[in-house]
């Protein structure tokens, strides 16, 4: 007895079977322009990344570019988180960009930025054979850990030193200090009547100092106005001095040229010649006098020069 085969499905079923193939293929073909779509990099974290799964977004500047391919201890470093990224080849990651872990609010959900590249720069190169390595910077989460680190040691520190200066024997030491303070400030309150009595007698010699400063000034100029007088006086002496020996010279000359003419009537040519010489003699010694005079008023009363103390004694003639 011959089998009955029904041909109508296994005709569908080899319909089917040839339409999935050829889906498979058109999806692997796909897959494939996929792979070839992204380059991969690598970064490596010192910091935790919980929060972080495989698949998270890679972010360049808030643009999704990529995802994240795989998370791993580096095997070269336990201190160090590897991440391998899969961006997309048109993305312009340059030499000076770096990642940052960053997260979505308060969810806790994270996510990698890749921020900074100028434009200037180089684009940082990778290939499936050489992987290159994106530098990374401290998330904000990091950042803060270490910032309230700080905090928290300097205030420690700030503590300890504050609990050191409020010791029992510093707080007995300020203690004394106010109580000598306040004692000190009764003291001053009881001299309050002798201090405005010696405010009142500076006042009084700040105002005796300025009139004594006055009439020194006024001295100086008196001494200075005298002084110019002396010089006066003085210089009309030295002309006077100048003058007489001038006319002593022109006489000399005068009766020298007489002998050497040898005019022999010496009392008739030299009479007035005698008298213009008396005349001369007498005028000497009223000059002499007067410089005489001048000099014992200096040596008996220095100060008349200055002060005009006493009245000087007429000369000769005057």
């Amino acid at each position: 007895m011959e089998s009955k085969v029904d041909y109508t499905l296994t005709g569908l079923f080899l319909l089917l079977f040839s339409s999935g193939l050829i889906a498979f293929a058109f999806w692997l073909g796909k897959y494939n322009d996929n792979i070839n779509a992204y380059t991969h990099y690598k970064v490596y974290l010192t910091e935790s990344v919980a929060g972080l799964a495989p698949e998270a977004a890679v972010k360049y500047h808030g643009v999704d570019i990529g995802k994240v391919a795989s998370i791993q201890i580096n095997p070269k470093n336990s201190e160090e988180v590897e991440l391998t990224l899969k961006v997309k080849k048109e993305t312009p990651i340059k030499t000076d960009s770096f990642a940052i872990l960053k997260f979505y609010g308060i969810t806790g959900l994270a996510y990698l930025e890749i921020d900074g590249g100028s434009k200037n720069a180089s684009l940082l190169l990778s290939t499936d054979k050489d992987i290159a390595t994106i530098p990374t910077s401290p998330s904000l989460i990091k950042r803060l850990d270490e910032s309230l680190s700080s905090v928290a040691t300097k205030l420690s520190t700030t503590l300890d030193r504050a609990n050191l200066f409020l010791s029992d024997q510093n707080i007995h030491n300020v203690a004394q200090s106010l109580e000598k303070l306040r004692s000190l400030t009764e003291q001053i309150d009881g001299y309050h009547t002798h201090i405005k009595l010696l405010l009142s007698q500076g006042i009084a010699l700040e105002t005796n100092a300025s009139h004594t400063l006055e009439t020194i000034n006024d001295t100086a100029l008196s001494a200075k106005h005298t002084s110019i007088q002396v010089q006066n006086k003085l210089n009309n002496t030295l002309q006077s001095l100048e003058s007489t020996s001038k006319d002593s010279h022109a006489l000399i000359q005068k009766i020298e040229s007489t002998l050497d003419r040898g005019d022999y009537n010496l009392q008739t040519i030299t009479a007035p010649t005698l008298n213009e010489l008396n005349t001369l003699i007498e005028q000497s010694k009223i000059l002499t006098q007067e410089m005489e005079s001048t000099l014992q008023t200096l040596q008996q009363s220095p100060s008349d020069i200055l002060l005009k103390k006493s009245k000087p004694k007429p000369g000769p003639g005057e």
